[in-house]
């Protein structure tokens, strides 16, 4: 991959602007691709209510799938459902435009495939009378108590964590939904999504670690970490935690991910968290639904793990979300792809072409959007198909460019916002009392850093040629070896520090744990003496700003134990330095954006730096909480 393109790999997961040009690489090309088949919003003369829009499509869907006896308790659990906006006409401007389907409509169906029947779905978003994040969020709580008082379904995991989720970003895209689930055999079950990022973007890791601490899933996090988001926060990015509303044994927890620019042998690693994992099924998905497809790049791929009560450290089932409406021409395509997967797997291809040709308001070679994703997953020796469908009812936007951002912009300021500090391990030790063992395992790892940080901006003065950064990094290095006097430098302040708490060692330390300090300085010299000299200069930069960032985190949690501030001298003293450090290096980021080898560089390999270290901390907290890596 291309220094280039590992750059829009990040930018997925960023709103900023420059040059007055909003990026936005989450945009729905699909709707794009809608208006130039003829998709006019201005011919639109809305004569239905949304519900009464989507209980049409709901009869035909119910007709096809082999649920028309269940019809009239369907069509009102969708009123419940749709109980805030219901009423609202077709193409009404409400000043929201839902998350929930491609078409910005607030509901969107799916259909569920087995070889021998057919389950739908129905997600929608509950919304306020004007709506928001907050007054969504609002109705959302009041949809749970109706469905509570209608159909008996049981709220107590979501009471034990809805505090974390309650919306304050006001860039998150919803903050809960709720979804039934229709069967031929059973009564409907229901389920509620939570958004991890409605608090704080950088903080959705955490939020969804301490969800899963809460709710008795002690163990999970690891193996999240670990397997499914192991390319750090930016790439393999927590975007949903949902709960079955319900009570029995195996009620599900879930959580999702979005994964960016992943190729099909990333997505395959990733589902192996799962028990259900079998070699080979997503890499075979991914040539079927998108031959040719090495890296999908134009809209990152989902996963979703399911934990059940009992099984606390591997997810029992792995799906695979693919957004087959970015990587398809036309609906008949996707149709055409499905079906052929269909009978590899000798699933009989009726319920999905009677499904389709119900729902369909044109013909399937007219456009691209109708099947916005498709997915699978396995179940004992059956593999699991679903379709998801979208209402393509409302008017649409068209996409929007983006340019290429500043080291600045892009290390500067994204990697200060998204700080390090909201990593699980940081938050996790700030929300539990003190615990100096763990604080000792920390320093001892980061000793492994410190004994080399120097060489590493010795070798950025080596091989970077711009006599301006040259000076800067000359100046902080001069600072790290005590500006020539021996007792001053920061290497043997930070020696001091390591004896004067030994007191704190863990009891069951053993070599083997400063791996993950030794890790990520082999990692970090690879980085410094990468192909772009320029890649050193965007990982120093990243390394005291998050430097700044853990610091302070880190002297809070020292504070706590009541210690002698002068037995940690080295912290207390770079609780000042970072500071001074990071306002240098924002000089040495616009140096650095004087070329273009330079902003390549810098941009890529402080998204290396990033990555190690994000995985850094993911090692300590295994060691922290979590023992020996869960096997699957």
């Amino acid at each position: 991959m291309t220094a280039s393109e590992n750059i829009s790999t990040v930018l997925h997961s960023i709103d900023l602007s420059f040059d007055d040009t909003p990026i936005s690489l989450e945009n729905r090309p699909e709707i794009v691709r809608q208006s130039e088949v003829g998709f006019d919003a201005e011919k639109l003369v809305p004569t239905q209510t949304y519900v009464e829009c989507g209980i049409e499509k709901l009869t035909a869907l119910c007709n096809a799938a082999g649920l028309s006896n269940k019809i009239d308790q369907i069509t009102e659990i969708f009123r419940t459902l749709t109980s805030s906006w219901g009423e609202t006409v077709v193409g009404a401007n409400t000043g929201w435009e839902s998350d929930v389907s491609d078409d910005c409509s607030p509901f969107e169906f799916s259909i569920a495939l087995d070889p021998n029947k057919a389950e739908l779905r129905v997600l929608v978003e509950a919304q306020g009378s004007d709506p928001n994040l907050q007054s969504n969020w609002q109705a959302g709580l009041e949809l749970n108590q109706q469905l509570a008082a209608k159909y008996n379904v049981s709220l107590d995991r979501f009471e034990q964590i809805a505090d974390l989720y309650a919306p304050t970003n006001s860039e998150a895209k919803f903050s809960i939904w709720h979804s039934a689930c229709f069967y031929p055999d059973k009564e409907p079950a229901f389920k509620l999504y939570l958004n991890p990022q409605a608090r704080s973007k950088s903080k959705a890791a955490a939020i969804v670690e301490e969800s899963l601490v809460r709710l008795g899933f002690d163990r999970a996090w690891l193996t999240l970490a670990e397997t499914a988001a192991q390319r750090g926060p930016d790439k393999d990015e927590f975007i949903y935690f949902s709960l079955d509303l319900a009570a029995h044994a195996q009620a599900r927890v879930k959580v999702y991910l979005r994964h960016h620019d992943a190729t099909p042998a990333e997505l395959e690693s990733a589902l192996s968290a799962a028990l259900n994992y079998v070699p080979g099924d997503a890499i075979e998905f991914c040539q079927a639904m998108a031959p040719d497809q090495t890296s999908f790049a134009q809209k990152p791929v989902g996963t979703c793990f399911s934990l059940i009560q009992g099984a606390d450290s591997v997810p029992s089932f792995g799906t695979l979300y693919l957004p087959i409406c970015n990587y398809a021409s036309d609906d008949r395509v996707v149709c055409d792809r499905l079906n052929s997967y269909l009978a590899q797997h000798s699933f009989p291809s009726s319920v999905y072409t009677s499904t389709l040709e119900s729902f369909a308001t044109r013909s399937l070679d007219t456009g691209i959007g109708m099947q916005s994703y498709t997915s699978f997953r396995r179940e004992q020796d059956q593999i699991r198909v679903a379709v998801y469908l979208n209402p393509e009812i409302n008017a649409v936007q068209s996409s929007m460019t983006y340019s290429l951002p500043s080291v600045e912009e892009m290390v500067c300021k994204y990697y200060a916002e998204n700080t390090l500090a909201h990593h699980p391990l940081v938050q996790r030790l700030q929300r539990e009392p003190v615990n100096p063992q763990h604080i000792w395992l920390l320093f001892m790892n980061f000793h492994e850093v410190i004994n080399h940080f120097t060489s590493l901006l010795a070798i950025i003065l080596v091989r970077v040629e711009d006599e301006r950064i040259r000076c800067l990094i000359a100046k902080q290095l001069n600072e790290e070896l005590g500006n020539g006097q021996i007792e001053d430098n920061h290497k043997r302040m930070f020696d001091r520090l390591i004896i004067n708490i030994e007191h704190w060692r863990m009891d069951s330390f053993t070599d083997d744990m400063l791996t993950p300090g030794k890790e990520f300085t082999q990692r970090l010299h690879e980085i410094y003496s990468g192909s772009n000299p320029y890649g050193g200069v965007g990982a120093a930069i990243l390394m005291e700003i998050q430097g700044e960032q853990f610091d302070v985190c880190l002297a809070n949690e020292c504070r706590k134990t009541n210690i002698d501030l002068s037995a940690i001298a080295w912290l207390i003293l770079h609780e000042e330095v970072e500071v001074n450090h990071a306002n240098e290096l924002v000089v040495v980021a616009r140096i650095a954006d004087d070329s273009p080898e330079g902003r390549l560089g810098a941009i890529e390999g402080a998204r290396q730096a990033r990555v190690a270290s994000w995985r850094l901390l993911d090692e300590l907290y295994r060691l922290c909480y979590g023992g020996s890596p869960a096997t699957v």
